[in-house]
């Protein structure tokens, strides 16, 4: 089992992904699952801020996995997840513990086979503490916000530089402050700094240290 954590920006999930496939593992989106959580949250207009109304919401939604698509209650909804709006308020409410007490026991149950990459913000100090292999990947603030300006260019948003560093900035703010599964690196994480490396210097460096480990459990 492996656990990739880090900021938004920092290219995790292009290289969960490639990790994933080169492993010959499963791929668990773990921030998409609250995504999910989100959108729903949004669709119906529930005040996010109030626990007891979440709490009563998640009662009536289910969150389905398959492969790269999210579904809520049997919606496809993995192409509307990923608008700024559904991530501002997915960090508003990942900070709720009716939302951490529905979700991380499902993600344990799709890890617990093992065979998995875990991508998200607490994948590696709260969900599974136990993993093999712990990443925690960043980049600087600069390089985060042009990686999401061109995510965002190419579903068809164009959106200024400055407003996505903002966005960026928000977001890690929220992230690395709530009182609950804060985002933060494990004790014993290996740090990647994504900032000046392609997509495959970071995926090779992963494998090699995947590798590492496997070495020394065999051994």
């Amino acid at each position: 089992m492996v656990t990739i954590d880090g900021p938004a920006g920092a290219g995790k999930s292009t290289v969960a992904r490639l990790l994933a496939t080169r492993l010959g593992y499963r791929l668990l989106d773990t921030g998409g699952m609250y995504r999910a959580i989100a959108w729903s949250v949004a669709q119906t207009g529930v005040d996010p801020d109030d626990e007891r109304a979440i709490a009563r919401h998640l009662k009536s939604v289910t969150v389905t996995v398959d492969g790269d698509r999210f579904l809520v209650n049997g919606r496809d909804v993995t192409s509307e997840i990923r608008t700024p709006e559904i991530g501002a308020l997915t960090s508003r409410i990942t900070a709720l513990a009716p939302v951490r007490d529905a979700v991380t026991p499902l993600q344990r149950r799709l890890a617990s086979a093992g065979g998995v990459v875990l991508e998200g913000r607490d994948t590696g100090t709260v969900v599974c503490p136990d993993a093999e292999v712990k990443f925690f990947l960043d980049a600087s603030i600069e390089t985060r916000a042009r990686r999401r300006q061109r995510e965002l260019a190419a579903a068809g948003r164009t959106v200024p530089l400055d407003a996505v560093r903002a966005e960026i900035t928000v977001r890690d703010a929220q992230d690395r402050t709530r009182a609950l599964a804060p985002l933060k690196k494990a004790d014993d994480a290996i740090e990647v700094d994504t900032s000046a490396r392609t997509t495959d210097e970071v995926v090779g460096a992963m494998l090699e240290a995947v590798e590492r480990v496997r070495c020394c459990t065999r051994s």
